[in-house]
């Protein structure tokens, strides 16, 4: 029956999460969704926290009196295990950061000064932090954003060889974008997540949806900033063309991604003219996704509450005992 309520309780988390997927796309704000994505990533936290807790109560055997021996080692081992991998994801996680950061301090040179100050004007347009441009050699086309105290904007001298002015004032809008909204932090969470709970079907789902809307998002952000959908559809085409094939520069935030993104993302941009929200539509939109998250987490302890009850009940192991066991 303890194994039950491990794997009852992941089962809740995958239906709540994929639940608040379905409700967040009604949210029109690339924000507000990505806040309800972060929410579905963590909510197997909740289950990992109960399963952890349990434990303490299952050691004590105080429900084990007549049970198999595998429940009561299948009990302990699951959540043990859970807790586990999500230690090493957040390892894996700490190393790839330390990683990524020595690589853009080894590789990357200062930009000239046109370029800087190209990039602080339009970081003033976006309100994002004032970046530093780095350029690294590199015949291949990438551009990333990093920086854990210091936000970075990483470009190859391929961009700055085959984009023309536009073209790079878009590219460098694009990674200010990102910037703005804070997206490394938030994908390099949002990673940690998804390799904590690897397991689950919505970890997956909601981690490409976060990924793929970043890039829509960072898309529209340039285009407010520059007025030229058609010239950063073109520098997107040239860098699509170009980075099919060859070798990589290592852990990057690429510019591009799979075909089929590239191919939503320049079709959305040629279909838009000036993308943008009114206030209004934006201030429903927060109270929307800080409803929907709410209601997910609320309901999901609930639900979690509940199965508890009705499986241990019958063991004479209630609400009551355990929380007392617990504490």
């Amino acid at each position: 029956m303890h194994t039950l309520l491990g794997l009852s309780s992941v089962l809740l988390v995958v239906v709540s999460a994929y639940l608040a997927l379905v409700l967040s796309r009604r949210l029109t704000s690339w924000s507000r969704r990505r806040d309800i994505q972060l929410v579905v990533l963590a909510a197997p936290v909740v289950s990992l926290g109960l399963g952890i807790l349990g434990v303490h109560h299952f050691a004590g055997r105080t429900c084990f009196i007549g049970v198999p021996s595998w429940d009561y080692t299948l009990g302990i081992a699951l959540p043990v295990a859970m807790g586990v991998v999500a230690l090493g994801a957040l390892a894996v996680g700490v190393v790839r950061l330390a990683l990524l950061e020595r690589l853009v301090r080894r590789s990357g040179m200062p930009a000239g000064p046109e370029l800087q100050a190209l990039a602080d004007r339009l970081a003033q347009q976006l309100g994002a932090t004032r970046p530093r441009v780095l350029l690294c050699t590199f015949d291949r086309p990438l551009a990333l954003t990093c920086g854990v105290k210091r936000p970075t904007v990483l470009l190859t001298t391929w961009m700055l060889g085959h984009l023309d002015q536009r073209e790079l004032e878009s590219v460098l809008a694009h990674e200010l974008g990102h910037i703005a909204r804070r997206d490394y932090h938030v994908v390099w969470l949002a990673t940690v997540l998804r390799d904590a709970f690897f397991y689950l079907p919505t970890s997956w789902a909601a981690y490409q949806l976060l990924q793929h809307e970043k890039e829509l998002a960072c898309d529209e952000l340039a285009v407010q900033a520059t007025r030229r959908p058609i010239a950063l559809a073109s520098a997107l085409g040239k860098v699509w063309q170009q980075s099919l094939g060859g070798p990589s520069l290592g852990p990057a935030q690429l510019l591009v991604g799979a075909g089929n993104a590239m191919e939503i993302r320049i079709e959305h941009l040629l279909s838009t003219e000036a993308p943008g929200m009114d206030s209004g539509t934006v201030t429903r939109s927060h109270r929307y996704a800080l409803a929907v998250g709410a209601s997910a987490l609320t309901g999901l302890l609930v639900l979690q509450a509940a199965n508890v009850a009705l499986i241990l009940a019958p063991m004479g192991c209630g609400p009551l005992t355990l929380l007392g066991r617990i504490l």
